[in-house]
């Protein structure tokens, strides 16, 4: 499968290290970096799917303008001014270094590994409850009416937002996202309603929101519990009035939007805490939908195991072998359908070649990456039974050098405490190197040891 590129313009060193450890935790991504005055060139000769700007201000805009890419800073300051600068330059978000990595991850992810825009997944729907939703899906799907669609978090909410769509008279129309849980609260606004040319200094065009570009299209609000109160209300009146009035805009803009909202929380909860408007509640809630965890509906497992192995697969695999499925039967899933397509991807890379199908040796569960490497006394291979301390846990491991290399890599870091530079040096290989081949570890789900 192809790799997604992040182009990374004039990091420090403390941030690009910031950047990659963030990027470790996203599978199918390569990271490049160039100088804001090579910006040009760089995108000449490559389309990357995300800019990170570590210095707005020194790039450009008709460099930027050039750009097809999604746009946003990245940066070690947290200040409501960074985040407005990156505004005034049309940049996407902001995010500070470490502190905001899991809000870099989560808006990165939709950036990288878009749904192909004709190839919406199928619901798996073989335990009853799920063919009870794929039934009322259908029933509802023509109606204009919002949908709040709640579940534990990795249900596989934005699969069913987007089935309502594609099975809607909207379908031609546009699908918009956004996860109101990953973007700062000062941009949060000017991204659901737009801003006005000259709404706040280096505002020089105006730009549209999401309602806006989901018009004759679905606008799915992912996580709308997270959106401040005080916004709550500005959202109530556009979902009500049907039009929605940019930041430093003169008059309201009519759309035609059909919403759908997602929560992880508890709904009559979040309202008795204070986290959800009572009003907006009950405007949201007109088709309640909740999708149980994957642990309750035990016959979709297995299915869906299968469905992500052949998508991830490209095709080239099918079917688990019966070790491989009473594996999987007999795991709780804490982390849903999310958890089960990790384990699939660790299974297609894992895979052996000669065997059509998967078998339970390929099926790496969270619990088995905390130490994969071990051999000592009591470890076992994912699957399998106890192995002699003199022997590959796995016949894979005898037949790729590139899973050799892991091997060394993993001992060697825990021999030296975690300490990045003490096993480059051992290694025989630069620091820099030596962060690119953990960021792919970490890809893989391997557990790297701490920095020490």
């Amino acid at each position: 499968m192809s790799r997604a590129t992040i182009l990374l313009v004039d990091a420090e060193p403390e941030l690009r290290e910031a950047v990659v450890q963030v990027l470790a935790t996203i599978p199918r991504v390569r990271l490049q970096t160039c100088t804001a005055d090579a910006l040009v060139q760089c995108l000449e000769v490559s389309a990357p799917a995300v800019i990170l700007l570590a210095h707005p201000a020194d790039v450009s805009r008709d460099a930027l303008s050039q750009a097809t890419a999604a746009l946003a800073a990245v940066s070690r300051d947290a200040s409501q001014d960074q985040e407005l600068a990156a505004m005034r330059h049309g940049l996407e978000a902001h995010f500070a270094l470490p502190r905001m990595a899991d809000e870099l991850a989560g808006w990165l992810r939709p950036r990288v590994r878009p749904e192909p825009s004709l190839e919406v997944p199928a619901l798996v729907t073989r335990s009853p409850v799920m063919r009870g939703i794929d039934r009322f899906v259908t029933r509802i799907a023509g109606s204009t009416a919002t949908v709040f669609v709640t579940g534990e978090s990795g249900v596989g909410k934005e699969v069913l937002a987007r089935q309502l769509h594609a099975r809607s008279p909207r379908r031609r129309g546009p699908f918009e996202a956004i996860n109101c849980a990953a973007l700062p609260e000062a941009m949060l606004e000017a991204m659901l309603f737009g801003h006005a040319k000259g709404a706040f200094t280096g505002a020089v065009e105006a730009r549209p929101g999401k309602f806006v570009r989901a018009d004759g299209g679905t606008l799915l609000l992912d996580e709308v519990t997270e959106i401040p109160v005080h916004l709550q209300a500005k959202l109530l009146r556009a979902l009500q009035e049907r039009e929605v009035e940019p930041l430093g805009g003169r008059r309201p803009q009519r759309v035609d939007v059909r919403v759908i909202a997602t929560s992880n929380r508890d709904l009559r909860a979040a309202v008795a805490e204070g986290h959800l408007r009572e009003d907006l509640y009950y405007r949201l809630n007109v088709f309640p939908l909740c999708i149980p965890p994957l642990r309750e509906r035990a016959e979709d497992i297995v299915p869906l195991a299968e469905a992500l192995l052949r998508r991830l697969s490209g095709g080239q695999l099918q079917t688990l072998d019966d070790g491989a499925r009473r594996r999987l039967r007999e795991h709780d899933w804490p982390g849903n359908v999310r958890e089960l397509a990790n384990v699939m991807e660790r299974a297609v890379t894992l895979h052996d070649n000669a065997d059509p199908q998967v078998s339970a040796e390929s099926v790496w569960l969270d619990a088995d990456m905390v130490n994969p490497w071990s051999t000592g006394a009591g470890e076992v291979t994912p699957g399998a039974q106890s192995i002699p301390d003199d022997e590959n846990p796995t016949p894979m491991l005898e037949q790729t050098l590139q899973t050799q290399e892991s091997r060394v890599i993993m001992n060697v870091l825990r021999e030296s405490g975690g300490r990045r530079k003490e096993a480059a040096d051992r290694l025989g290989i630069s620091p820099r190197t030596l962060r690119y081949k953990i960021a792919r570890l970490r890809e893989h789900g391997f557990a790297v040891p701490a920095s020490g």
